[in-house]
């Protein structure tokens, strides 16, 4: 069902790498940057790939509904992005891994942000312009560069902050490569409770996504 997973590298990527070794699987794991840049990763994957039908696109995410906990599985359903159209998500893949995941959230609308949503009055507000239920930096870029290729595509992410918690401003220490350890810990040690706060939820998020990936790739999705 699946051909590849498109994941952010660094500690989402290591988690879904483990998830398919204890799976037993040979799934394609294709890691991407943060941003619009995980658009370049799925470029060079196409070219490289061959016959690419199917593609999940996996991770973390945060929350802006107040309705969904730290920890929950999301099924993305639908993308929006405040400079291009909405996409819709292959509906039969969604249903599929809906289907593998019994507790998982599914019919989620999702929107990309150019950078980390740190402030509950942030999330409150994104919520309130766009409906969106789940935010992340990635989905949108790469569903759409796959999409144009005549690719189906899935999204599963896992909730590593909820709606209304506060982070420690971790914006700057963002890069086309992952998430910058002294920046990170400067961040943190600023705002030691949000930072606490974001390596609980981040922990919790990860082992979430480990698991559910396990799940669905021994369901023989891949």
């Amino acid at each position: 069902m699946i051909d590849a997973i498109f994941v952010p590298r660094g500690a989402e990527a290591r988690a879904v790498r483990g998830a398919a070794k204890r799976a037993g699987s040979n799934v394609r794991v294709v890691e991407i940057g943060f941003g619009a840049l995980a658009a370049g990763a799925a470029a060079a994957a196409l070219r490289e790939g061959g016959s690419l039908r199917a593609a999940l696109i996996a991770g973390v995410c945060g929350l802006l509904s107040p309705a969904f906990a730290v920890g929950e599985t999301l099924i993305y359903a639908e993308l929006r992005s405040k400079d291009a159209a909405p996409i819709v998500l292959d509906r039969a893949l969604a249903e599929a891994l809906g289907a593998l995941l019994t507790g998982a959230q599914t019919g989620i609308r999702a929107v990309a942000s150019e950078r980390i949503v740190t402030r509950a009055e942030a999330k409150r507000d994104l919520f309130a312009r766009t409906s969106a239920e789940a935010v992340d930096m990635e989905t949108y870029a790469v569903a759409e560069r796959l999409a144009a290729a005549g690719v189906a595509v899935a999204a599963l992410r896992i909730g590593s902050d909820a709606a209304g918690d506060r982070l420690p401003d971790i914006a700057g220490a963002a890069g086309p490569d992952g998430l910058d350890g002294r920046a990170l810990a400067l961040a943190m040690l600023r705002d030691p409770r949000a930072g606490m706060r974001l390596i609980d939820g981040g922990l919790r998020a990860l082992s979430a996504l480990g698991r559910s990936i396990e799940t669905v790739l021994r369901g023989g999705a891949a």
